[in-house]
């Protein structure tokens, strides 16, 4: 339903009142002008009877000489007598319609005999004329002698009345445009300040607080006006508290490292914080208010997302996230308990993938672990029940069984010891405690050949080293030196007798050392690089085993190289060789 403007309803009210006023008024004073000539026609047509009755005969039936001039006709309206029975005897005028010779009737008679004079109007519809009659008693001695009845045409009176009934029309309608024209300006005026108000509350509604607020000396006016103040201020107030909310909240969904999504019940996303458009792939400025089926495209994920929106409890899920790298998530959603009874559902992405990383590589640690210790532990259990049980009775066999228990107890002994190595190693890693000093790296290479030389020997393998003079690292030396060891250890191991195994450090330009151990051996498949430095991870377990390795070497330099805040690569090719990159920090200033 349309809604008029307040000033026009008033103007309406106004409007409607004056018309009103106006119409009633106009029809009381036509009614009363009308009665008003019609009783002034009466009474002089009652004064001409009068005269005209003191001017009769005491015998108007005998003498008829009386009678000549009523027969004329007299000026004021057609004149008739009449004798006490009713029957005219004397006026008229032929041409006068009223005076048409009838006698009078009963009840007109009876007020005349009685002394009393009536009046009467008639309207004819023919000649739209409208007469009126007086009719009054000729008294002498105290009885009515005859009868005079004097009959009026009232066409000039009403051509009077209607000049003067238009006049007052025309005033009227005058008066109605002055009193309509200041209702309107009455009504504007009153409905300004209301209408000042109302501007000022759409203003104030869409956002602009500090909008003045007309004052008025009007009481009700002034009320709304304070009304709408304490509104404004409680406006204000709760405006500040959704927008520190609404800060607070971006801050803590912006800071979090899961992913949050939430949508609405068709599905559309209302809100995203970065970890979770980070996660999905997403730009949160372009995704907002778009379904969820057209911006993911993880099946699962849209799936449980219908799930979490349908479902009035906490649901929870895995999923992969198909991509370069598969990334696991762990899902979380929760119905969302909207008052508008729309509902919809927040969702928690977490990131699972190291944690399912770690747990694989658990397992595997303690898997591997589990059978690089039984191996030993059971060939030394096994050799030792045989000489316990007396079965060997040639002391040569004795010997050679007592140092297979040596090498295999060595053999345990260094797996532990390179766990405790690693344990140590990750520790201070995990703590960034490392401690490190300014040390020349020509004296490291020559701890690490020193080390290595011997076995160099018995292989006829040549150890090159090449770095440049008075080159300083600020490393921990005995940690850098091990990790070089173990590549070196590695190299020699796996080289032919009579090759060469380069040791050399450069620096990089971006800051960086490098130290880079290359051999000349028998290379690594493609296919073992990726995992090379895994704990326990043999490219050939039967080999390595036969030279002594525990197939923690490798790992025990990973992560002594990211406890210096370095890395490390490899390249090889098989019949070629392999060539180990460790890129380390030069200073730490």
């Amino acid at each position: 339903m349309p809604r008029s403007r307040l000033a026009w309803r008033w103007f309406a009210v106004w409007s409607l009142l004056v018309v009103g006023l106006l119409v009633v008024s106009q029809w009381i004073a036509s009614v009363e002008l009308a009665r008003l000539a019609d009783a002034m026609q009466m009474e002089r047509m009652s004064e001409r009877a009068r005269n005209l009755s003191a001017s009769l005969p005491d015998d108007p039936d005998g003498d008829r000489a009386w009678l000549e001039p009523f027969g004329r006709g007299t000026e004021g309206g057609a004149v008739e007598v009449f004798d006490v029975r009713g029957r005219p005897i004397g006026g008229g005028d032929s041409t006068d319609s009223d005076a048409d010779g009838k006698g009078l009737d009963a009840a007109t008679l009876a007020d005349a005999l009685a002394g009393r004079r009536s009046t009467a109007g008639r309207y004819d519809a023919a000649s739209a004329r409208r007469t009126v009659s007086v009719v009054s008693p000729v008294v002498r001695g105290g009885r009515t002698t005859a009868i005079i009845r004097i009959n009026g045409d009232t066409t000039a009176a009403d051509a009077g009345l209607a000049a003067a009934q238009r006049r007052l029309v025309t005033g009227a309608l005058a008066g109605a445009a002055v009193a309509m024209l200041a209702g309107w300006l009455l009504a504007r005026r009153a409905a300004g300040p209301f209408e000042d108000l109302a501007s000022a509350a759409s203003r104030l509604a869409a956002g602009a607080i500090a909008v003045p607020l007309p004052a008025s000396d009007v009481a009700e006016v002034s009320a709304l006006a304070g009304a709408i103040e304490i509104l404004r201020g409680q406006l204000v107030e709760r405006s500040l508290t959704i927008g520190r909310q609404g800060t607070q909240q971006e801050a803590v969904l912006g800071s979090m490292i899961e992913g949050v999504l939430a949508v609405d019940a068709s599905q559309r996303i209302v809100s995203i914080n970065r970890a979770a458009a980070d996660l999905l792939g997403l730009d949160p400025a372009t995704v907002l208010g778009r379904p969820i089926q057209e911006v993911v495209r993880n099946a699962d994920l849209r799936q449980f997302a219908l799930q979490a929106i349908d479902c009035r409890e906490t649901v929870e899920d895995d999923l992969v996230l198909r991509a370069a790298r598969d990334r696991t998530l762990r899902v979380r959603g929760t119905p969302l308990n909207d008052p508008s009874g729309e509902g919809g559902a927040v969702i928690v992405l977490n990131d699972i993938t190291d944690i399912r990383h770690l747990e694989n590589v658990r397992r595997d640690f303690v898997a591997n672990v589990s059978h690089e210790l039984k191996t030993p532990v059971a060939s030394i259990k096994g050799f030792v029940e045989t000489l316990l049980e007396g079965r060997v009775d040639d002391p040569a066999d004795r010997r050679r069984f007592l140092e297979i228990i040596g090498r295999q107890s060595d053999r345990l002994g260094t797996i532990i010891d390179d766990l405790l190595a690693l344990s140590r190693i990750e520790q201070a890693e995990g703590m960034g405690d490392l401690p490190l000093e300014q040390v020349p790296v020509a004296d490291v290479l020559a701890a690490v050949v020193a080390e290595c030389g011997p076995r160099a020997d018995e292989r006829s393998i040549t150890i090159e080293v090449d770095s440049p003079p008075a080159l300083g690292a600020e490393v921990n030396a005995p940690l850098l030196e091990q990790a070089l060891i173990n590549l070196v250890d590695n190299a020699l191991k796996y080289s032919e007798p009579g090759g060469r195994v380069v040791v050399a450090v450069a620096p990089t330009v971006d800051g960086m050392l490098e130290w880079l151990v290359r051999d000349q051996g028998s290379g690594i498949g493609a296919e073992h690089l990726p995992r090379l430095f895994e704990r326990f991870y043999r490219v050939d377990k039967g080999r390595s085993r036969r030279l002594g390795g525990t197939g923690l070497g490798l790992s025990i330099v990973k992560h002594i190289v990211q406890a210096h805040g370095g890395t490390v690569a490899v390249e090889s090719t098989l019949g070629v060789g392999s060539t180990f990159r460790v890129f380390l920090p030069a200073s730490r200033g």
